[in-house]
């Protein structure tokens, strides 16, 4: 029931033995029916990894570690794969990946922890674990500086083009970041322009009236003037998101996609009373705060790394519902 390959395997005629010498008593026992059962031959794989296995299919929990390194669960996943099993011990693996991934998250130790998530990502990939093949490439382009993914020409070809993928997620997570400061910018940017120049009381691109402008102390008509509520404010928003590093683009330097994140959820607001506004003046500060709290909604629901469901469908996105939840991009263009 577990795995086809065990079930074609164990339903084999038995071949009969010749008669057993000291050279092929092993050989000839391992093809005999036993007490217990047919003893199948596997002289070819890793015997911890399989007995793991077998551990998990005959529903032996109680002999599982309850921690197992990165390699040895590719091992596993392996092995899983080439007896078609991956699907009936998927439930007793999370528990190690969960265990690796809260690791990780509390490691001090970066270049350890960027190897480790490399390595669960292929472990992820060769047991077909969705959820943690999202959150550990996620992890990977959220904390790994933008650079080549080494990974090893002997692995699966599947396996390989993790390396482009994971580039090109880095590369649009920096492209999706700058998208973002443009709608922290936006505010700003509208009330320096033109369009947003007034006299005080007095909507844009209008002249005041002669009969109420100012009178100057010789009861004269003086000149009009500029209502600079706007022009004050963006200046300190600005200068805000500069002392934050987060404007201009420039200055994000060598900062990961989740050192960016991070600036951004900590970014508090100026403080700047524009109490003294008129009914023309842009609402400023409630505009900047409203894209502030948009960004951040954004920041907390967006993928940051890869479906593993749209990673293996052949259009680069699964038509049906993922096993991990997550905007998918026909669905945002709606």
């Amino acid at each position: 029931m577990a795995s086809s390959v065990f079930k074609d395997a164990l339903a084999a005629p038995v071949v009969p033995a010749p008669p057993a010498t000291d050279s092929s008593a092993s050989s000839s026992a391992s093809a005999s029916l036993t007490s217990t059962g047919r003893l199948i031959p596997l002289p070819e794989d890793d015997g911890d990894a399989l007995l793991l296995i077998l551990y998990i299919l005959h529903f032996r929990h109680q002999h599982l570690p309850a921690h197992i390194q990165p390699d040895a669960l590719i091992r596993i996943g392996v092995l899983a794969n080439k007896y078609r099993c991956t699907h009936a011990i998927s439930r007793a693996t999370t528990q190690w990946f969960d265990r690796i991934f809260t690791g990780l998250e509390s490691s001090t130790n970066a270049s350890n922890a960027a190897e480790t998530t490399l390595l669960m990502i292929q472990a992820a990939f060769i047991l077909d674990e969705a959820t943690y093949f999202a959150r550990f490439t996620g992890r990977y382009v959220r904390t790994t500086p933008n650079r080549a993914v080494a990974i090893g020409d002997e692995l699966p070809a599947g396996v390989k083009r993790i390396k482009t993928a994971l580039q090109q997620r880095q590369a649009e997570s920096f492209a999706a970041l700058r998208l973002d400061l443009d709608l922290l910018l936006e505010p700003c940017a509208i009330a320096l322009g033109k369009e947003s120049h007034h006299y005080v009381d007095c909507p844009p691109n209008m002249e005041m009236d002669p009969d109420e402008l100012p009178l100057t102390a010789d009861g004269e008509p003086g000149k009009p003037v500029v209502c600079a509520v706007d022009s004050q404010a963006a200046p300190l928003y600005l200068g805000a998101l500069r002392d934050a590093g987060l404007w201009p683009p420039a200055a994000w330097g060598a900062r990961t996609v989740g050192q960016l994140i991070t600036a951004v959820e900590r970014f508090r607001e100026p403080e700047y009373d524009d109490c003294d506004k008129c009914e023309f003046c842009l609402p400023l500060v409630e505009n900047f705060e409203q894209k502030l709290t948009l960004v951040k909604k954004l920041h907390g629901e967006r993928l940051w790394g890869i479906c593993l469901d749209c990673f293996s469908a052949t259009a680069g996105v699964d038509k049906v519902e993922c096993r991990f939840a997550h905007v998918k991009p026909s669905v945002a263009q709606k």
